[in-house]
């Protein structure tokens, strides 16, 4: 028996090019499901592409709305979102204030503004993919749904509108077998295992309201690899990861950024300064790489893929 293994590719939609470079992934057949942000000015002529193009791909993804409060403009009017954005509308908090913001004093108000722009991104990407229905998959840029703050305001919005989610990312990723496979320690970036710390500390506190909106459970890995999730370490640690979903009764959903944002689509929409980065580095082509040679994805289909 094996573990449900999801193969995902976070952020179409961040620009023209990440969002072509996944397209060849979908068409090759290496991906699952995708992440659709909706909050970049390319939006539309990246949807217009991705209808190009769906006709060549071997299975049809699952899509997941993308939610977006770190970077991009937002979608509520200028001056609406005065705790998140700056004047021009841009994203301009940080995923720690977010974090600490959540016991703060001013979090109500906080919680209203954070509201009006998930509903506006959710009804953004549905309209944009009617093809979803009713049945929402759900995750976010940088993992902010699992901030407290944020995880109350998107569940607030999914009750006020009657809408039923099939999918909520889980960023609970397993540190153990990162940890037993000695030969890799000095690949791994320190910072990224106070990401899975602090993500696992944010699942244990979102598990209640993930029971009680019967979400299936998961586990996500992509976090202490974030940023360069090579073929190499995921073969060598691909049989370990998965004996721990599978013990768990938990789907793994291996998540990727195979999309390469060109220097040149940088403009002060990618309003993270220290993530830009990332957005530009050549390690995504690495990603793109890894997931065109791992032939994972469609080998285990998940439950609520249908052929319509």
């Amino acid at each position: 028996m094996s573990a449900q293994i999801d193969i995902h590719a976070d952020d179409f939609g961040e620009s023209l090019h990440a969002s072509l470079d996944i397209l060849d992934c979908l068409r090759e057949g290496c991906l699952d499901s995708i992440s659709v942000l909706a909050n970049m000015s390319c939006f539309a002529d990246c949807v217009e592409h991705y209808r190009r193009a769906e006709g060549e791909f071997p299975q049809k993804p699952l899509i997941s709305v993308h939610i977006n409060l770190m970077e991009g403009s937002c979608l509520a009017g200028p001056g609406e979102l005065p705790d998140l954005t700056d004047e021009k509308g841009h994203f301009c908090i940080s995923w720690e204030k977010l974090f600490f913001r959540s016991w703060l004093p001013g979090q109500r108000a906080l919680k209203e503004q954070l509201k009006k722009e998930i509903l506006l991104q959710i009804r953004a990407v549905t309209e944009a993919f009617p093809e979803l229905g009713g049945k929402l998959r759900l995750d976010s840029h940088q993992h902010t749904h699992m901030i407290p703050v944020v995880a109350r305001a998107l569940f607030e919005v999914l009750e006020e509108n009657g809408w039923t989610a099939v999918y909520i990312r889980d960023a609970r990723e397993p540190l153990w077998p990162f940890l037993r496979e000695v030969s890799l320690y000095r690949t791994y970036r320190p910072v990224n295992f106070v990401k899975n710390i602090l993500l696992n500390y944010c699942s244990v506190l979102l598990q209640g309201r993930l029971r009680r909106a019967d979400i299936a459970p998961m586990y996500l890995w992509g976090l202490v690899m974030s940023g360069h999730m090579d073929e190499e370490r995921v073969r060598k640690l691909l049989p370990a990861m998965e004996r721990r979903a599978l013990g768990a009764g938990r789907r793994l959903e291996i998540l990727f950024h195979p999309g390469h944002v060109l220097p040149e689509e940088i403009s002060e929409e990618f309003s993270q300064a220290d993530a830009i980065a990332f957005h530009v580095s050549p390690d995504r082509e690495v990603e793109k790489r890894a997931v065109q040679r791992l032939a994972l994805a469609g080998g285990r289909k998940n439950e609520e893929r249908s052929d319509g």
